[in-house]
């Protein structure tokens, strides 16, 4: 073979090595896991740890952008119930899809470090009880890719009043009211609690329903929280960075 010809097939190669490593590096998601937006445009995304709103008052490790990430899945099926809500009259809202390992041990490393309390979030337990008394978890479902967080919001742009008396001063905007915001750390903020106004009690049963039709089950101590029944990766948990899509 000519040195010519060597040249040109080595450039050949080298070019197909370099176009397969830039469609790498266009998706920073593994095999099996999708941006919602991709999936389901339509549902508003309020992704809180990527930003400052939350109860680290700081954006936490692995959200390098504000995107929801879930498995093929569990975004499809989201999609599903995303269909049922609009057809009942409301939009779904997520404040948390895939959430990566680091972020888990932030949080928890972070309890640990104070006794404080804090009235947006949790008004009526010491920041060093939080994981003992059951609300941050050392290990969490969202690793794996197939549990979300989210509410509900209105099609049209009438709001009910909210609580007079909020357990946790923070407000989740635009969504309805169930009674205690996303990330209250709360007896009240328990799926079935008693505590809450009858209106709160109402919207929480018809989350609860449209996501079991859906396919999730609810984590009874968080009215927000739901994962996907058969998830695809139930025994395992990831640690790649949420990137921009």
């Amino acid at each position: 073979m000519k040195r010519s010809t060597w040249v040109s097939a080595g450039l050949a190669a080298a070019l197909i090595l370099c176009s397969a490593g830039r469609s790498a590096a266009a998706d920073p998601l593994p095999a099996g896991f999708v941006y919602l937006r991709d999936i389901v445009p339509d549902i508003r995304q309020d992704i809180r740890y990527a930003g400052r709103k939350n109860f680290l008052r700081k954006r936490v490790p692995g959200y390098a952008a504000g995107e929801c990430v879930l498995t093929e899945a569990a975004a499809k099926a989201l999609g599903k119930v995303q269909n049922a809500a609009v057809g009942a009259g409301y939009s779904l809202v997520v404040f948390d899809c895939y959430r990566p390992r680091r972020a888990v041990e932030a949080m928890v490393a972070w309890v640990g470090a104070g006794r404080e309390r804090d009235p947006d979030f949790y008004p009526n337990v010491p920041r060093s009880e939080l994981i003992r008394q059951g609300y941050i978890g050392a290990k969490s479902s969202h690793s794996r890719g197939s549990t979300v967080d989210l509410a509900l919001e209105p099609l049209t742009e009438e709001l009910p009043s909210g609580a007079d008396n909020p357990v946790c001063r923070t407000k989740d905007p635009g969504t309805l009211d169930f009674g205690t915001p996303f990330d209250c750390f709360d007896p009240a903020s328990r799926t079935a609690s008693p505590a809450v106004p009858k209106a709160a009690r109402d919207l929480r049963r018809t989350l609860l329903d449209l996501m079991a039709r859906g396919g999730f089950r609810n984590y009874a101590g968080e009215w927000w929280h739901f994962t996907l029944r058969n998830e695809p990766y139930p025994d395992r948990s990831f640690d790649f960075t949420i990137e921009r899509r």
